[in-house]
């Protein structure tokens, strides 16, 4: 598998350091740097053994994309704005999380908000094709978002969406947070992005200790998922914490897959 890590430009040298393969940019961060500054990291980039490949927090939380709050014109402009950041970094892969904005208002039937959210996945995902970008939908916590919250759910939405660009996302944190059943990944199969980040308290993965990792990437293997894993935790030292992880990462991936 491919490891990365959740994080802002400012740390790219670290992951490359430390041997990571590729950094995950938020979509919202990356787009509030000053433009020469942006330009500048984009440079480097291109000169440094790691790239970028994916991004995340695609939607503001400003934006309400299911209760009419925000028209479709103004999404799809932004849209446009986020796809050709993407583009420009040359990253292949966004995350549709952003559960503040995909909230079931209390004014709406879920099975309404359900309907407008499958409108606002199509549309992302169109919009998405045109810069070559896939969508991974990703299920979040019941604490994030009332909408699209297990694995299955996602993969009914990333179904009824019906794009070839837009797939599914296991997040191991949520997974856990929600009581998900984690034997679903051997059920729905298709995934084309992980993230990983402990269950006690959103941290960098670095033991077994009560964690149930070696579950998940029994999963995983029995789906022979070989794709791409981010940690998206929070950390006081990205550098230490950063190396132990990769570290425990791949020493579990080499004792489950062989």
């Amino acid at each position: 598998m491919q490891y990365g890590i959740c994080t802002g430009l400012n740390n790219y040298k670290i992951l490359e350091q430390l041997g990571y393969d590729y950094l995950e940019l938020s979509v919202t961060a990356t787009m509030a740097l000053e433009k020469s500054v942006r330009e500048e990291y984009r440079r480097q980039l291109a000169e440094s053994s790691i790239d970028c490949q994916a991004f995340n927090i695609l939607f503001p939380k400003t934006m309400d994309l299911i209760g009419g709050g925000t028209k479709d014109e103004e999404i799809k402009d932004y849209l446009h704005q986020a796809m050709e950041l993407i583009q420009s970094f040359g990253a292949k892969t966004v995350v549709f999380g952003s559960g503040k904005c995909r909230r079931c208002p209390e004014q709406m039937t879920y099975g309404d908000a359900y309907k407008r959210l499958v409108q606002v996945c199509r549309m992302t995902g169109e919009i998405a094709g045109q810069y070559g970008v896939q969508v991974v939908i990703e299920p979040l916590s019941r604490n994030e978002t009332n909408l699209i919250c297990t694995m299955a759910e996602g993969a009914i939405l990333a179904e009824d969406t019906g794009l070839d660009n837009v797939g599914l996302l296991a997040d191991f944190y949520h997974v856990m947070a929600n009581h998900d059943n984690l034997g679903d990944i051997s059920v729905i199969k298709q995934f084309r992005h992980l993230h990983i980040a402990s269950a006690n308290g959103r941290k960098y993965p670095l033991s077994e200790e009560n964690e149930a990792y070696r579950a998940f990437f029994q999963e995983l293997k029995n789906i022979g998922y070989c794709g791409r894993i981010s940690i998206e935790g929070k950390t006081e030292n990205i550098e230490s914490d950063g190396e132990a992880a990769l570290k425990f990462l791949k020493g579990l991936e080499k004792e489950i897959y062989g």
